[in-house]
């Protein structure tokens, strides 16, 4: 189990006394004490359970996040050269290398450029869309950075390839990403683009970032997809290789936010850290992603799985629920989806969770030679299939160095023990 990162430190109470007198317990029950574990872990559980499997994805996306469209006669126009540009139409000014867009609008990038940085500053509710339409952009600092809006939207048009660059030295180290924006920002369209965050991140947003379409292949020196507040994904193909997290949503002042959402899409992750990162909820709907290379594949105060094609790999745990805030509620929730779960030797758990594991649908594959499951709290197992290394499974139950709590039976079945004895 993973050790670094302060926020998600497992804290093990380890009372001689306490673990002696439970274990004396757990020789002396009969089927009828094994049983009353199981209720008490349904009984225990029921708060993390009422989560819906179908989610609302109005909480996640607005109806123009999906919007790709433009008219193109009416847009403002950047063109690109070198260490320069010139602008067509309102909102927009130039003034040596930089550009700036003022005001609600389109506005339409093409060319290739270097050092050339686009600026937005609009009113804090104004819409702006910026439209890259075969840009290549080169640079310093970010080379897209907005300042204050409403929302921007970053548009590929359709069929285009772009790509955006900044250097290992910031002279702005606030703005610390290749795209960066201090409000919402969501991408969306059907062409291509290529960050390469050299700096940190490639793609970040201050507020919420919403991924609603196109191709994009990222490289960062620190995180991938970067956002305070939320990170939402859908309808979109991603491949992320970074230093640390690639998908990564966190926030240090409010422990509501730092929240990822997965609809659909297909997402390729290699990390050096985690693939995907919430420091409060993640939830994954469905799309096929898979993180071929990680410390931990994916990690949240709690994690709920409804759906989709999950592939995972880590040196440490698969998929991980913890938090050292007091009194957050920490659990792994699966109600469906196909998960893979791989992970290295050593102290290490396929899943592993400071509160509850709850499991009612989906189809589970783990494989470790150490611990498939590591919990504090209790598992109920009501629906789907395990397999841990090719044999099923048909109860829950914690079965690394240290092991849970009390375990929870399979379908028609009894909950297991105490954990770990």
């Amino acid at each position: 189990m993973k050790k670094a990162k302060s926020k998600f430190q497992k804290i093990k109470l380890l009372v001689p006394l306490a673990l002696a007198t439970l274990a004396l317990a757990a020789c002396s029950t009969n089927s009828s004490s094994s049983t009353t574990a199981s209720t008490s872990s349904s009984q225990n559980t029921s708060a993390a359970s009422t989560s819906q499997t179908k989610t609302n994805t109005a909480d996640y996306f607005a109806a123009e996040d999906s919007d790709a469209s433009y008219d193109a006669s009416k847009a403002a126009t950047i063109s690109l050269s070198g260490s320069s540009a010139q602008s067509t139409g309102d909102g927009v000014s130039v003034s040596g290398s930089t550009v700036t867009i003022s005001a609600a609008g389109t506005y339409v990038i093409s060319g290739s450029s270097e050092n050339v940085q686009i600026v937005v500053k609009a009113g804090d509710s104004d819409q702006v869309q910026i439209v890259l339409n075969g840009v290549t952009m080169t640079g310093t600092d970010a080379a897209i950075l907005v300042e204050q809006a409403g929302k921007t939207t970053l548009t590929l048009a359709d069929g285009s390839k772009n790509s955006i660059s900044d250097s290992s030295n910031h002279s702005n180290t606030d703005a610390d990403a290749a795209v960066f924006s201090s409000s919402d920002l969501t991408l969306n369209g059907s062409g291509s683009l290529t960050v390469d965050g050299k700096y940190e991140t490639a793609i970040k947003s201050e507020s919420t970032l919403r991924v609603t379409g196109g191709t994009y292949t990222i490289n960062a020196a620190k995180h991938g997809l970067s956002a305070d507040n939320a990170l939402n994904i859908k309808d979109a193909t991603i491949d992320v290789k970074a230093t640390e997290d690639a998908i990564h949503a966190d926030n240090d002042n409010d422990t509501s936010l730092g929240n990822l959402y997965i609809q659909s899409g297909t997402v390729t992750i290699d990390a050096g850290d985690d693939g995907l990162h919430a420091s409060n909820t993640a939830v994954i709907d469905g799309g096929t992603i898979k993180v071929s290379n990680s410390t931990e594949a994916l990690e949240g105060t709690n994690v709920t799985i409804n759906g989709g094609e999950l592939d995972f790999y880590a040196t440490d745990d698969g998929i991980n629920a913890a938090s050292d805030v007091s009194g957050a509620d920490i659990f792994i929730k699966i109600t469906g989806g196909e998960i893979k779960v791989e992970v290295g030797q050593g102290d290490t758990d396929a899943l592993d969770s400071n509160g509850d594991i709850i499991m009612s649908g989906g189809n589970l594959a783990i494989t470790s030679t150490v611990s498939a499951f590591d919990f504090d709290g209790t598992a109920t197992y009501t629906g789907g299939t395990i397999t841990v290394n090719g044999e099923t499974r048909t109860e829950i139950t914690a079965d690394g160095p240290g092991g849970g709590g009390f375990g929870g039976g399979a379908p028609g079945g009894q909950g297991g023990g105490p954990g770990g004895w």
